[in-house]
């Protein structure tokens, strides 16, 4: 996993920094909060995404923890069918597995300011993926996620169902300059 310097202040005042062990409880409580719109994990699952990771995350606001996200890239030892269908297509790429926003904290700009981090952290780890890629639910659908997606530029690239029940829209943005 790719360490962040420390925290990095985003220009809405939100604070980013690197995700540790120390951070496994809290955000997989805040995890299995969000499900369906995450996965659920176990606490080990959770840990092994931890350490698989290329860039893990933590947003927080006044101090507090406000949100978390988790990025794969190419070569991960991660059996995710969403991130095997990225895999598949895509020789270099980061792969949002998951992000959480605690909903006290929502609409004030944490998710983006995690996705501006994880972009520059994830081309410091892997300056050649081409692509930051994810998978938002389509069955149930997550509107908010979806218009969210959108506005920043992500467009679908296919579509699967899930073994856990879920239909998803796999989404990409090229992170080719340009």
């Amino acid at each position: 996993m790719s360490d962040a310097p420390s925290p990095v202040v985003m220009p809405d005042g939100v604070s980013i920094r690197s995700m540790s062990a120390s951070d496994l409880g809290w955000a997989h409580v805040l995890n299995e909060a969000n499900v369906p719109a995450v996965g659920t994990e176990t606490s080990d699952e959770f840990a092994h995404l931890l350490d698989v990771a290329s860039v893990a995350l933590v947003a927080e606001c006044e101090g507090a923890p406000a949100g978390f996200c988790i990025v794969m890239s190419a070569g991960a030892d991660y059996g995710s069918v969403n991130y095997l269908w990225f895999s598949a297509r895509f020789d270099e790429f980061l792969y949002l597995d998951r992000v959480a926003i605690d909903e006290r904290h929502r609409r004030r700009g944490v998710g983006r300011a995690l996705y501006a981090e994880v972009e520059r952290l994830g081309l410091v780890a892997r300056p050649n993926a081409t692509e930051f890629c994810l998978e938002v639910n389509i069955e149930p659908r997550n509107d908010a996620s979806l218009d969210f997606h959108s506005a920043l530029g992500f467009r679908e690239v296919g579509q699967q169902s899930t073994p856990y029940g879920t239909r998803v829209s796999l989404m990409s943005r090229s992170l080719l300059a340009g």
